[in-house]
């Protein structure tokens, strides 16, 4: 028997269930279907062109990156994130990237230290324009690139599953940069830190963190007040 026989047959359905996932997340990142939506089987397998099964496939990869959850009763729902899950995930991203700030001072890596000049560019650019889309994207690849100079693997898949939980409440920001009251940005003083003493760079970066984290839990209470006045 041919060891190789049949291991083409599912590839056609990967490619559905790949695009399947697709769709539905950027549906959800881009607030389309907001936190805590119930996603109908029936509805949305007919809507995307898919059989259950598949769609069931693309929802256990969402899960997979917490863009939807299982709830009893509900089946699949949009996740949603909480002040809780906000503190969590940036205590998590304080960890990895304080690691990655100490071997970026310790290697000095020029590669990485003009690639995060660029993405503060870039950041900054997108600032005066208004363009808070790019200015999320410029923030998510300079900590990328940041925990980059790790070199561990593991440590950026880490941290790019935390950036996609963050995501939720991030592309939500999108359309609240006003409320949040932001009208600069501190991604320059990062990079300037980061090119000092290892103090400097993780005295910068942890008050970077707990900013960001403490925008994002104001950005849920603004949410939370005006779904009370909704309802």
């Amino acid at each position: 028997m041919n060891p190789l026989s049949g291991l083409g047959a599912g590839i056609q359905r990967q490619s559905t269930t790949e695009q399947a996932a697709d769709a539905l997340r950027q549906a959800i990142l881009s607030g389309r279907l907001p936190p805590g939506t119930p996603l109908r089987e029936a509805a949305l397998a007919a809507e995307l062109g898919v059989s259950r099964s598949t769609l069931r496939e693309a929802a256990r990869t969402l899960e997979s990156e917490s863009l939807v959850r299982y709830r009893m009763n509900r089946g699949i729902v949009v996740a949603d994130i909480t002040g809780p899950d906000v503190a969590d995930i940036y205590a998590a991203r304080a960890a990895v990237e304080l690691a990655a700030a100490d071997a970026l001072t310790g290697h000095r890596d020029p590669v990485i230290y003009e690639r995060l000049a660029g993405l503060a560019d870039r950041i900054e650019r997108a600032f005066e324009d208004g363009d808070t889309t790019a200015a999320l994207d410029g923030d998510r690849l300079f900590h990328a690139t940041l925990v980059e100079a790790t070199g561990s693997p593991r440590l950026r898949r880490f941290h790019e599953q935390l950036q996609q939980e963050q995501r939720l409440a991030l592309a939500l920001a999108e359309r609240s940069r006003r409320e949040l009251g932001r009208t600069e940005d501190d991604h320059r003083r990062l990079l300037d830190a980061l090119h000092g003493s290892p103090e400097e760079a993780r005295a910068e970066l942890t008050a970077h963190l707990r900013a960001g984290a403490a925008e994002l839990q104001r950005l849920l209470g603004l949410l939370a007040d005006r779904k009370e006045d909704r309802g």
